[in-house]
């Protein structure tokens, strides 16, 4: 079995590389660990030049070599320190650039995926566990589970009751499971996990994330969430199709309109004179 650690730290011997070694030592097979923060990756640029589907993303630098990774593994360890709320830079950075495999999940299907996230101060573990969760996703990846942990210095991580879950945690990736990336102790998407719910006043739900919806009801044990049951899941291999089909619809659009959206932003070209840059 092939076993590829993520580290999305630039921190060395962090928590976030304690949790990722501690996960790949309880796992036999060939084990590599990448740290997310050494490659150079470009921002993307939103360009589309990489649809249609089965265009590779024309930028030259360090995607290819990640991506060459997951293909090259069987299972993922994702670990991440939550930075001001959100996952660590590099997670957002080389997710953006994944609509370039939007249409290609043939190539990572069936590859099993955990994540692990750590955070420093107490009720601020913010959005950074859905972050990771998504950007596994977006790999294509299938996310058997989750931990989120409160561990600000180096190395606080190292706890007995931590790392067992963290143990734990990794043996989903050999024993599979029931896909459970939910936190237990309170109410979550039912399809994809995520914490990140919109609430209206009439009580409708709506999942930010995978946009499931459903109905919050009260009752005498107290709150009840029940979902819809949807077409299909947003990071099926069918909805990211989906998706990719809008965004290359979005594109022929643009090429059909060119002339007119061009007349309507050369209208702001009178401000460029605002624009400063940073000394060199």
């Amino acid at each position: 079995m092939n076993i590829l650690g993520l580290v999305a730290s630039g921190r060395k011997l962090g928590n976030s590389e304690i949790l990722a070694k501690e996960m790949l030592g309880t796992l036999a097979g060939e084990k590599r660990l990448l740290r997310l923060s050494e490659l150079l990756v470009e921002p993307c640029r939103a360009c589309y030049a990489c649809l249609p589907s089965g265009k590779p993303c024309i930028i030259n630098d360090d995607l290819t070599f990640f991506l060459q990774q997951i293909e090259w593994a069987d299972v993922v360890v994702i670990a991440s320190p939550c930075y001001f709320l959100g996952s660590h830079t590099s997670i957002k950075l080389i997710g953006d650039r994944l609509i370039s495999i939007l249409n290609d999940g043939k190539r990572f299907q069936g590859k099993r995926c955990v994540a692990a996230v750590s955070y420093g101060v107490a009720d601020w573990e913010g959005y950074a566990r859905e972050a990771v969760m998504n950007f596994a996703r977006f790999l294509h990846l299938d996310l058997m589970g989750t931990l989120v942990v409160r561990a600000a210095n180096p190395g606080e991580v190292v706890q007995s009751e931590i790392l067992a879950e963290a143990r734990a945690l990794a043996g989903k990736l050999v024993e599979g499971g029931d896909h459970s990336c939910q936190q237990q102790e309170a109410h979550t998407c039912q399809g994809c996990g995520s914490s990140l719910l919109q609430i209206t006043p009439a009580g409708e739900v709506r999942c930010v994330m995978c946009g499931m919806t459903g109905q919050l009801t009260v009752e005498a044990s107290g709150f009840a969430l029940t979902f819809n049951p949807p077409e299909h899941s947003r990071f099926s291999l069918h909805g990211m199709a989906e998706h990719g089909q809008r965004l290359e619809d979005i594109k022929e659009e643009y090429i059909a309109r060119r002339k007119d959206l061009l007349a309507l932003r050369k209208q702001y070209q009178e401000q460029d004179e605002w624009w400063i840059r940073p000394p060199r």
